[in-house]
């Protein structure tokens, strides 16, 4: 992260010490040095504390016993330093109220404590970097206010691009970034109208920002925005606008300094994916499929159809890691995940909630079809599989309960086919087995 500030700090407000033990250790671990948690426990002491350390992010706990999270977020709110500054509510409260109220006092994040560390790391990167290129844009529009010199060799020497245009939306000025950026020559968009720079299908949005922005003839702060941009070439591709304005010899002009945020969104991107899918075989995780079968559950119940979960656990995957290390265990799920996937519809859902335990969701199926599956999958599973030169063995043991014959709750529905599989591993390994009341 290229700030001009290191260690950029971050400011956390909350009575209990333990929140700010657990979350320095988290910055400390992630970002070793580029990021430094400042903790206070008084509120009273906060916008002190705020004042001395000057944060790019403020974390605020919402409950604490002498001031609540809400008046300390309005003080800091009524401050003219802590305006703009990124704050996140930390709340072990997740009422909507709550929520709605936080962001209507002005926050911009809310957070159940204690967060995950992705979650966590991930907002502080984005508000920090947030914060610090409105203060880089503002300081600018400061500068380019003193001399139209001094604009224009700032403009020119740096590698975002930047954008002016008049309240009649025609662009009077581009700096070489926004050239390379859409890829068009010096001149050939000067005259033309702004909008021509944006996808199509987020025109009116923009027109309608724009005929806002002409109504205020001035700006009185900077106003982010994301769309997608057009380049010369017809390809689009998603930017984040920052936008300005200032009053030259009489005519307002909106300055927009525009990035290309693809990368950001790719890792967005992964960090959602990081969140939902297990990496090694590609398959929803644990928390991923926990939500697939609420979905299932809801949908099934709406459409008065029936599903199967499946709870599959391979059979002497334990000799395979012992025995040949593992690499090879990797090996073997990854294989034994494209055998599955080929057993299965494509409507249906197969997960993996760790180790060598996979889960199914075989969407209006009847018993009968279940069975057809569960044997298909068993007799795939029992094939030899080649792992690092060596032909390996195996099987599987799957327990198999019923919606909503046997439950309509999903926990209960994971325990019950975990019973089942148990019993399937228990008769004797290579089998499936219906989950059953009595029996079990």
């Amino acid at each position: 992260m290229d700030f001009s500030l290191k260690p950029i700090p971050v400011l956390l407000v909350d009575d209990q010490e333990i929140t700010g033990y657990v979350l320095n250790k988290m910055i400390s671990e992630e970002f070793q040095g580029d990021f430094v948690l400042h903790s206070i426990h008084n509120p009273h002491a906060a916008l002190s504390k705020a004042q001395e350390t000057a944060p790019a992010v403020i974390l605020l706990d919402l409950v604490m016993p002498e001031m609540d999270g809400l008046t300390l977020l309005h003080q800091f709110r009524r401050h003219p330093g802590f305006i703009d500054t990124p704050i996140i509510m930390l709340s072990s409260q997740e009422e909507s109220f709550f929520k709605a109220k936080a962001f209507e006092m002005g926050a911009n994040d809310y957070l159940v404590k204690l967060p995950e560390k992705i979650e966590l790391m991930a907002r502080l990167r984005y508000y920090a970097q947030a914060y610090y290129n409105l203060l880089q844009i503002r300081e600018s529009h400061r500068i380019l206010k003193e001399k139209e010199l001094q604009f224009r060799i700032v403009t020119e020497s740096i590698l975002e691009a930047i954008v002016a245009a008049d309240l009649n939306g025609t662009i009077r000025f581009w700096n070489q970034g926004a050239a390379t950026l859409f890829g068009y020559g010096r001149d050939a968009i000067l005259g033309q109208q702004v909008d021509r720079l944006i996808a199509p299908r987020f025109n009116a949005e923009f027109k309608q920002c724009f005929t806002a922005l002409m109504a205020k003839g001035t700006l009185t702060q900077c106003e982010v925005r994301e769309w997608l941009g057009v380049h010369q070439d017809g390809r689009e591709f998603p930017m984040e606008i920052s936008i300005n304005s200032w009053t030259e010899e009489g005519q307002t002009l909106i300055a927009s300094v525009i990035r290309d945020i693809t990368q950001r969104k790719k890792e967005e991107d992964r960090i959602r994916y990081q969140a939902n899918y297990d990496l090694l075989t590609d398959l929803p995780n644990r928390h991923y499929f926990m939500q697939r079968l609420d979905e299932s559950i809801s949908l099934a119940h709406r459409q008065g159809v029936s599903f199967s979960l499946l709870f599959i656990d391979l059979d002497r995957f334990k000799w395979v890691n012992d025995t040949l290390g593992h690499d090879a265990g990797d090996l073997l799920l990854q294989q034994v995940t494209q055998r599955m996937k080929h057993c299965i519809r494509t409507t249906d859902t197969l997960g993996r909630l760790g180790g060598d335990e996979f889960t199914a969701i075989l969407y209006d199926i009847n018993p009968f079809g279940t069975k057809i599956v569960a044997r298909k999958i068993l007799d795939e599973l029992s094939k030899p599989f080649m792992l690092q030169a060596r032909q390996v063995q195996i099987s599987a043991s799957i327990g198999v309960t019923l919606y909503p014959e046997d439950n309509e709750n999903k926990e209960s529905l994971l325990k019950n086919a975990d019973v089942a599989m148990y019993v399937a591993k228990t008769a004797g390994k290579n089998r499936y087995w219906f989950f059953n009341p009595v029996e079990n």
